[in-house]
């Protein structure tokens, strides 16, 4: 009886004589092709012989896992183990007829033959170890292609950050930029209203900017605004923002202080600049800032805040620059 069978038939691990009890032990079904065998997910107490024809495994999802040619057999898990769910559908791709072996042919096999039941329960052992082997080395595959999704997306997510930072930084001072500025006002309009913090608004221009740069070229005025970028940089602490806005124009952002304490830093700001070295100094140029300065309230739009900022400098020149005022 083995000899109709392939020479690879699992059924090869028996004798003869163990082949015929188990056939002896079975009823035989016929299935069309495209029938379902076995279905995932439901609970089985039975194992097939394929007899003839053929038939694959098929996950939820449609998916081939393994096909079947005559000699085979499958579903031992729940014919050792009845109750157990079939974890996978097994379908008959042409015409079959297999061999059903239930929780009576147990009983049968294990008077008259029960090194069948113990080659059996070695084979189901074995699948069992190899699945799980299959699935730790499916598992390690997918955490390796998932960390090497999350490097490409920390990756990704980096050099967003890193253009966006650029795209809110002057380059030439080092300083934030308009659009760095627009994105973090509100923020910082936010926090101040939410927790009661003051919040101060200072807007600085240069004094004699121009002469100094129609006298002595741009790489002077260069050099004096990237002076003042590193003024503004040191001289803030890092919950603050210093802005470049325009040519010589500049807002700083003072987070947590009240009208004492921004007043005290506008006016080392002021000091800071008027004591910068610069190329014009030996032409009798004299580079200052006039500052003028807000304190943030509740009820204020972005607009309120930077108007009042706008009127305190506008006096502050009209008074004679080079000191600060205060809306």
């Amino acid at each position: 009886m083995k000899a109709d069978f392939p020479s690879d038939s699992p059924l090869n691990l028996f004798t003869e004589d163990e082949v015929r009890a188990i056939f002896a032990a079975g009823r035989e079904r016929t299935c069309s092709a495209g029938e379902a065998i076995i279905i995932e997910g439901e609970l089985g107490d039975s194992m097939y012989f394929l007899i003839e024809g053929a038939a694959e495994a098929r996950f939820d999802g449609g998916s081939k896992v393994r096909a079947y040619a005559p000699g085979s057999y499958f579903g031992e898990l729940s014919f050792i183990n009845p109750g157990q769910r079939r974890s996978t559908t097994i379908i008959a791709t042409a015409s079959s007829r297999v061999q059903v072996l239930d929780p009576g042919s147990v009983r049968t096999l294990l008077a008259s033959h029960p090194h069948v039941i113990f080659t059996l329960l070695q084979r189901a052992c074995a699948f069992l170890v190899d699945n799980e082997r299959a699935l730790i080395a499916d598992l390690k595959r997918r955490n390796a292609e998932l960390q090497q999704t999350i490097q490409k997306l920390e990756f990704t997510r980096n050099r967003l950050t890193e253009e966006e930072e650029t795209a809110r930084t002057d380059a030439l001072s080092g300083l934030y930029n308009r659009r760095g500025l627009d994105a973090e006002l509100p923020n910082f309009m936010a926090r101040a209203k939410a927790i009661g913090s003051g919040l101060a608004l200072i807007a600085l221009d240069l004094d004699h900017f121009k002469p100094l740069n129609d006298t002595l070229g741009h790489a002077a005025g260069d050099f004096v605004l990237q002076g003042v970028g590193r003024i503004l940089r040191e001289r803030v602490r890092k919950s603050d923002l210093p802005c470049r806005v325009g040519g010589d124009e500049f807002l700083v952002l003072l987070a947590d202080v009240n009208q004492t304490t921004a007043s005290l830093r506008a006016e080392s700001l002021r000091a800071a600049i008027a004591q910068l070295p610069h190329p014009g100094n030996e032409q009798g140029i004299r580079i200052t800032s006039t500052i003028g300065g807000t304190l943030y309230r509740p009820s204020d739009t972005r607009e309120d805040l930077m108007k009042r900022a706008d009127e305190a400098l506008y006096a502050a020149k009209r008074a004679g620059r080079n000191r600060v005022e205060w809306a």
